[in-house]
């Protein structure tokens, strides 16, 4: 089952996003171009010494817009950005989210339950 993650539009209200393999896959059949867009960003977030920009981030959130309502009509890309918060902590929290990176932070974080033993 897809993990749904939610970030604040323009209005106050949520909206759902995922980047589950399923959902990229049925993506893949109807909107090929995005697919193809978010594996093009992903590759990039992989290269040493790379990163990717706000609008690269916040075509990442469309395409996870687009994967949470694959089938249903939706807006542009830019239609999409302009209507996404302006809070660039929420921004830049849901984008992690969705790698799993700050999952991945909690867990190295959390010391050892393993006890020593003398």
């Amino acid at each position: 089952m897809a993990k749904f993650y939610q970030i604040s539009t323009q209005d106050g209200n949520k909206i759902d996003l995922t980047l589950n393999l399923g959902a990229l896959a049925e993506l893949s059949k109807s909107r090929k171009d995005l697919s193809d867009r978010y594996f093009e960003l992903y590759k990039k977030m992989q290269g040493k010494n790379a990163g990717l920009n706000e609008v690269e981030m916040g075509e990442v959130l469309y395409i996870a817009y687009a994967c949470a309502h694959v089938g249903e009509d939706i807006p542009d890309l830019i239609t999409f950005l302009h209507n996404l918060t302006d809070n660039r902590e929420e921004f830049g929290r849901v984008f992690q989210q969705l790698f799993g990176i700050q999952e991945k932070k909690q867990n190295l974080q959390q010391p050892s339950r393993k006890q020593r033993r003398r």
